[in-house]
C-alpha cells in the first residue's frame, strides 16, 4: 500500500500522451465556445445566367447547407460546453478547482499560477491534474490507446 496513487488501465494498453492531449483539446474547446459567438454563415449572390423553371422557391444545396450550418452549429457548440462542464462536475472539488482555474477561465494560463493560486506545491498540483484528467477521460470516453 505504500505505492503512490497512480491510474492505469492494466488490460488495455492507455496511450497516456495521447489522451492527456484529447482531453486538453476537448477543453480548451470548450472554453472557447464559451468565450466566441458563432457569426452565421452567408450566401454569396452571384449572377445566373441560366433560366430557372419551377417554383421561384427552390431552394439550391448550398444555400440549404448553409441554413442547416447555421441552425446546427450554435446547438453543437451549446452541447459540447454543456458536456464539458459536466463532466467536470463529477470531479471532486479540488480537481474541479484546478480544471476550471486551468482550462474553463481563462486563456493561456501557466501551471505555476494556478498552483500558486490555488496554494498547492507543484508537485500536488501535476498529481492532482494528472488524476483529474484520466478521469474526465473516462467520462468523456477520449481514453486513446496505443497500437
Amino acid at each position: 500500500m505504500g505505492k503512490a496513487l497512480r491510474l492505469t488501465f492494466d488490460i488495455y494498453p492507455v496511450d497516456e500522451e495521447a489522451t492527456k492531449n484529447a482531453v486538453e483539446k476537448y477543453l480548451l474547446q470548450a472554453r472557447e465556445y464559451k468565450v466566441t459567438e458563432y457569426i452565421p454563415l452567408e450566401q454569396k449572390i452571384t449572377a445566373g445566367f441560366e433560366p430557372r423553371y419551377g417554383s421561384p422557391y427552390d431552394i439550391s444545396k448550398p444555400v440549404e447547407r448553409i441554413a442547416i450550418q447555421n441552425v446546427d452549429e450554435p446547438e453543437r457548440r451549446r452541447r459540447h460546453v454543456e458536456r464539458a462542464e459536466r463532466a467536470i462536475a463529477r470531479l471532486g472539488s479540488r480537481q474541479q478547482e484546478l480544471i476550471r482555474k486551468k482550462y474553463m477561465e481563462d486563456d493561456n494560463v501557466m501551471d505555476f499560477t494556478v498552483a500558486q493560486d490555488i496554494g498547492y506545491s507543484d508537485r500536488q498540483y501535476r498529481r492532482y491534474k494528472s488524476i483529474a484528467l484520466f478521469r474526465l477521460a473516462g467520462i468523456l470516453g477520449l481514453v486513446k490507446l496505443r497500437e
